[in-house]
């Protein structure tokens, strides 16, 4: 057996430390309502950092509240080979979701030092701050470390449970929004990302495989469309002189919805429709307004155009045959984003060399990696989620799982701090 597959990662002080950051923010008997830049993300944060320390990692918190753990590596003056996820979680959500990234990859730099494995590369454990959309802004911490969110995004942005900007919610949080420019990462000072996730899908419990290799992380068009029509008395407007704004939305909604089902599997394309409204919302009024969400994900950027611009084409059709204008307004905009061949091959033969089952899928949520990307090659391990549930205190992973991931992400991570390996 080789040192590499030697790395065993340690199951009782994995399951102590999950235990222990499932206790803060906990919702109910399972889930956990923990939003960045609130005072049980802090308590979480500086526990996670009490644990990188006693691992013997140099730690930081950067000025938004993004957490790192450093080991160096051999080599004086090499870029470092950085694992992590979030702590943060949805409100409600569940407690898998990010932490199991952390406390993977602190395992296994953790590991690899009490192993004594000689590495070339520094090794960079990071808890990210604000992933969840909870906080106000997706991504946020990762999207600060990579240069892509700015004073202006933060100020504009609502942080709910302060009901105060991004910006103000930082500060209150002990951090130093003026300074953001100082959180950004240069390209010449990471090698490689990798992050751990729950799958948040059903493909890995079905198949009874413990690994699942990302190749490609799907891009999102995510807003809203308005629908305006004409309020009326419920009674005594009849059926056919109605200009209903929730009808059209309804109309709207299901076509929508059957074409993308519709859309070739290999584009693997979503479109959900999370939040509805009517105006002005009572029972014997017909609304002369609504509103509804969008987000609508593919793997295929074009794809996803083209599916917008069907969008567009039905509410014409609406306006014509109902009476109703329709107007989308698009707010968020992700390109797909692929994993390193490089780092996919070093998962591969970290699985092979664990003793872990593997298979190559992709990636239907959003994660810190596609941020990462536009830094440095990346890479995303999936674990499985029980009965495909995420983003609900339901969500559960069987924790010889998460292990497993760990020991994959140990394997991996070694490979890469190879200053012989490309990435």
């Amino acid at each position: 057996m080789s040192k590499l597959a030697s790395i065993r990662a340690n199951r009782t002080r994995m399951k102590k430390e999950f235990d222990a950051q499932s206790k803060i923010g906990r919702h109910g008997k399972t889930g956990l309502a923990r939003i960045a830049l609130t005072p049980e993300y802090n308590r979480v944060r500086d526990l996670v950092r009490s644990w990188m320390e006693s691992a013997g990692l140099a730690t930081r918190v950067d000025a938004v509240g993004n957490l790192f753990g450093r080991k160096e590596g051999g080599v004086k003056g090499l870029p470092a080979v950085m694992a992590g996820s979030h702590l943060d979680s949805q409100n409600p959500g569940g407690r898998f979701d990010g932490p199991a990234g952390v406390l993977t990859a602190l395992e296994a730099v953790r590991r690899i030092a009490e192993v004594g494995v000689p590495h070339d590369h520094p090794l960079e454990v990071v808890a990210f701050v604000g992933e969840e959309s909870a906080c106000g802004i997706v991504t946020f911490g990762s999207s600060i470390l990579a240069g892509q969110l700015g004073a202006a995004g933060m100020k504009r942005t609502m942080h709910p449970p302060t009901g105060k900007s991004v910006w103000e919610a930082v500060r209150l949080a002990g951090g130093k929004p003026e300074r953001f420019k100082s959180c950004k990462l240069l390209k010449k000072n990471i090698k490689a990302f990798l992050e751990l996730h729950i799958e948040q899908g059903p493909i890995l419990e079905a198949a009874k495989v413990s690994i699942g290799i990302v190749d490609t992380v799907v891009g999102a068009l995510r807003g809203d469309i308005f629908f305006e029509g004409q309020t009326a008395h419920s009674g005594g407007q009849p059926m056919p002189y109605r200009r209903d704004a929730a009808m059209a939305a309804a109309a709207f909604m299901v076509e929508m919805e059957a074409a993308v089902r519709r859309a070739p599997e290999r584009h693997r394309m979503t479109l959900t429709f999370g939040m509805i409204s009517a105006q002005p919302g009572w029972y014997s009024i017909v609304p002369g307004g609504a509103k509804i969400s969008f987000d609508l994900r593919s793997k295929n950027d074009v794809a996803s155009r083209a599916m917008l611009g069907r969008m567009k084409k039905a509410l014409s059709r609406i306006e014509k045959n109902r009476g109703v204008k329709g107007r989308v307004k698009l707010s968020v905009k992700y390109a797909a984003c692929r994993a390193s061949n490089g780092i996919r091959r070093a998962l591969e033969r970290a699985a092979g060399e664990t003793g872990h089952r593997s298979l190559t899928l992709s990636s239907g949520g959003i994660h810190d990696a596609c941020r990462i990307v536009a830094l440095c090659p990346i890479g995303l391990v999936f674990v499985p989620s029980v009965k495909g549930l995420s983003h609900t205190p339901e969500e559960f992973t069987e924790f010889s799982d998460i292990v497993a991931g760990a020991e994959v992400m140990a394997s991996a991570i070694l490979r890469l701090a190879d200053r012989r390996v490309k990435a």
